[in-house]
């Protein structure tokens, strides 16, 4: 069935990250039809990196959009064939393999491609055996082409003279072949000693014959080549045509993709080319692939997973034109929408970890510790080491089960995670606000919250005044309304608010005064439960 990306919002925190290596793993054990493979859209937090390093489990790849690519349709196993091969080798790979091109490759790297149709318009060019005076070729193409033994001759000697075919008596063939000529010549036995006196280059002795030694020993006298072929005389003289090289008429003028490129843009080209098919090459130029227009017909969506996430807003560029076939999710049901039904895991619980570890329960499947890590590092982040109001029943009970997995005290390894969150890292307003940031839009409105957790506020309120001035810049480059950061506070359990934009109705959600440009509120901790509702509902008055 393919490869289907799991992943979860921009701007990821652990949560997002985590479930959705754990989930990808889970999905996997249970579809091996499908390859799961996780994603993120955006850089590991620090605290994510710490986690992964420490249970030693690879970041999930970066991904800017889940746009069609080229790479997603094109066609990966692609005959090919050499600049110095016979278009005879290329007639039978193209009928063979019902294909209509073949890339003309020399170490790995594009050099044409040979197409049906220029094959077939330089076949009928000669409706009779024309001869090599035009085009010389070498005699080893010839044995290629027939299906030939040679049995005299140099197989690099060139070939060009006329073309004729032996069906008079011997005595007129005599008189009309010139020096240089290639005569084809049955079961004949006068006619082939004949046509090596006049002076012949070439002697091809059709249907399955073999020529008297008296006339190799004759042919190597004069310098002349003998080739033996199971082709009648009338097969042999429409081969000669096809024993030219692939480099006399492969098309050098084409269209080069790459694998990342959108499918959009290049089917625009392809289709305004006069090739059917455009090449794909790696950043070496090499061919990894061919893209035609019957990939571009038959081109399906990228099937993806979202995971702590369900509005477009937060998703990936492009998510509106994949294929979502599951979301898992413990926030409100926002604005995706699907061709067909899905599944939907969603459950009001504080982190989508506990929904991704509850369906391991549920179908039978005990997580590795480095995956029971994962999960139980993201419980702990997204309900503040299970103290935020949205933490409920099931993420405790959740949380102690992968305890006893990972063989760890989950408030003690809780601190370990939030400690990892600064530890070494120099200071970054940007990476402050923009970290963990969520938009939401309310008619005309738009809204970022950003959360960052830490065990020691005053670290990042230090900073006040550069938080203050990105908040602001952001808003105007980026069309906020509003923009809020919680800086919370793990050990004292609340959270500074920071606005700008529209301050005063901050001020109406929460009934104080943010004067200062920002307020403290004991117990809150959870920016979904406590903070996104009351601005969404001032925003919607």
């Amino acid at each position: 069935m393919g490869q289907v990306l799991v992943f979860g919002h921009t701007s990821p925190d652990n949560d997002s990250i985590c479930s959705a290596v754990a989930y990808a793993h889970l999905k996997n054990l249970i579809d091996p039809a499908s390859v799961y493979v996780p994603a993120r859209l955006g850089s590991v937090p620090p605290e994510t990196a710490w986690v992964l390093d420490h249970f030693g489990v690879e970041a999930p790849v970066e991904i800017a959009h889940v746009r069609t690519r080229v790479s997603d349709v094109m066609t990966t196993e692609v005959l090919s064939v050499g600049p110095d091969d016979t278009l005879a080798t290329v007639g039978v790979l193209l009928s063979e393999r019902g294909v209509r091109a073949l890339p003309v490759l020399r170490d790995g790297r594009v050099l044409g491609l040979v197409t049906v149709q220029a094959l077939a318009v330089r076949y009928l060019e000669n409706v009779t055996a024309s001869g090599f005076a035009g085009r010389p070729v070498r005699i080893r193409r010839l044995v290629d082409a027939l299906e030939g033994r040679l049995l005299a001759g140099d197989p690099e000697a060139e070939l060009s003279g006329g073309v004729l075919i032996g069906a008079m008596e011997p005595d007129t063939l005599a008189k009309v072949v010139s020096p240089g000529d290639t005569v084809i010549v049955g079961d004949r036995k006068r006619s082939q000693p004949l046509a090596v006196s006049a002076g012949a280059a070439c002697v091809i002795v059709t249907g399955g014959a073999e020529p008297a030694s008296e006339v190799l020993r004759l042919a190597g006298e004069r310098g002349c080549a003998v080739i033996a072929t199971r082709y009648d005389a009338f097969a042999a003289a429409r081969l000669l045509e096809l024993a030219h090289a692939v480099s006399e008429i492969m098309e050098t003028d084409l269209l080069i993709v790459e694998p990342e490129t959108l499918l959009s843009e290049a089917s625009e080209d392809l289709f305004a080319s006069p090739q059917r098919e455009a090449p794909v090459v790696d950043a070496d130029g090499r061919l990894v692939g061919l893209l035609t227009r019957t990939n571009v017909a038959r081109a399906t969506r990228r099937r993806v997973i979202l995971v702590d996430h369900n509005e477009i807003a937060q998703s990936a560029d492009g998510v509106e034109e994949a294929s979502v076939i599951e979301i898992v999710d413990h926030h409100r049901i926002g604005d995706v929408q699907t061709a067909a039904p899905i599944a939907f895991l969603g459950m009001p619980v504080g982190a989508t970890a506990t929904i991704v570890a509850t369906r391991f329960r549920d179908l039978g499947v005990d997580p590795p510790r480095p995956v029971a890590g994962l999960l139980l590092s993201a419980v702990l982040t997204d309900t503040v080491a299970l103290k935020s109001p949205t933490t409920t029943d099931t993420d405790r009970e959740v949380a102690d089960w992968l305890g006893h997995v990972v063989k760890v005290d989950p408030a003690e390894f809780a601190m370990d995670v939030f400690r990892a969150r600064s530890t070494g890292a120099a200071f970054s307003a940007e990476d402050v606000v923009t970290r963990d940031m969520k938009e939401y839009r309310i008619r005309d409105e738009r809204i970022a919250i950003a959360q960052i957790e830490t065990v020691d506020s005053g670290e990042v309120l230090e900073h006040r005044e550069e938080i203050a001035a990105f908040m602001a810049e952001l808003a105007r480059l980026r069309g906020f309304d509003t923009v809020v950061l919680m800086v919370t506070d793990v050990v004292r359990e609340g959270s500074e608010l920071l606005v700008a934009g529209r301050r005063r109705q901050v001020e109406k959600a929460f009934g104080t005064s943010f004067e200062g440009g920002s307020a403290w509120f004991d117990g809150m901790l959870s920016r979904k439960k406590q903070v996104a509702p009351r601005l969404v509902e001032s925003a919607g008055v």
